[in-house]
């Protein structure tokens, strides 16, 4: 899932499907108001939650279904569903948030969502006003999470300072936007290349990997030639 827009299109169209009804939202906190059978019964939240009108009377049948079907829809988009860091390799810090990693003032932090399962996001730190984060972005998905990290850091130099799984991730997503993304600039990819021959020397079995994908992608273009 790259944004919730993705999200919110499918899980809408699939309450239509259901038989609700999706409305213009009734406060400037809701995104819409659910209805069914004509009654608004619930709210979908701004912070990403169903809320009970406390007005109706909604059995609590319906809200559970309602929440069922969005954690399938969510889960269908690919979140991060997996908690994506080790206890003792995390540091909790406020409100929840888990502080995963952090280099030249870039930080890796996640933290656990009812709906969206492990929302994960890259930040800096305004040292000027308590250290609140500035710059934030947010993802629902490891591999685009730790290549944000990756990119906005300028990755590290020693490799202690990520496990192999994270490295492992990292490069799954340089790989995967080096690939798929058709907006990046000269400068761009040279930049992802360069990060990904960096990773790639820390774990060579990497590189390795990636070789011998290609060659089969070879061998099966060529089979299809004939």
């Amino acid at each position: 899932m790259k944004s919730k827009v993705e999200f919110y299109k499918i899980f809408f169209e699939e309450l239509e499907k259901k038989g609700f009804g999706v409305a213009q939202p009734s406060s400037p906190d809701y995104v819409v108001d659910i209805q069914f059978k004509g009654k608004t019964i619930a709210f979908y939240t701004k912070g990403d939650l169903i809320e009970k009108n406390p007005f109706a009377e909604v059995p609590e049948k319906q809200m559970e279904r309602l929440w069922s079907m969005a954690r399938a829809t969510a889960s269908l988009c690919g979140i991060c569903s997996d908690q994506p860091y080790e206890e003792q390799k995390a540091e909790a810090m406020k409100n929840g948030v888990m502080k995963l990693n952090e280099h030249n003032g870039v930080i890796l932090a996640c933290k656990k969502h009812p709906l969206f399962g492990y929302v994960l996001s890259t930040y800096r730190q305004d040292a000027q006003n308590d250290n609140r984060p500035i710059q934030r972005q947010y993802f629902y998905n490891k591999e685009d999470a730790f290549e944000s990290f990756a990119m906005r850091s300028g990755l590290v130099d020693e490799r202690k300072l990520f496990t192999e799984t994270q490295l492992k991730l990292i490069h799954a997503g340089l790989v995967k936007l080096r690939t798929t993304d058709d907006e990046l600039s000269d400068e761009d990819m040279k930049a992802v290349g360069e990060l990904v021959n960096r990773v790639e020397e820390l774990v060579p079995e990497l590189h390795r990997e990636e070789r011998r994908f290609d060659v089969t992608r070879l061998l099966d273009a060529l089979s299809l030639e004939r």
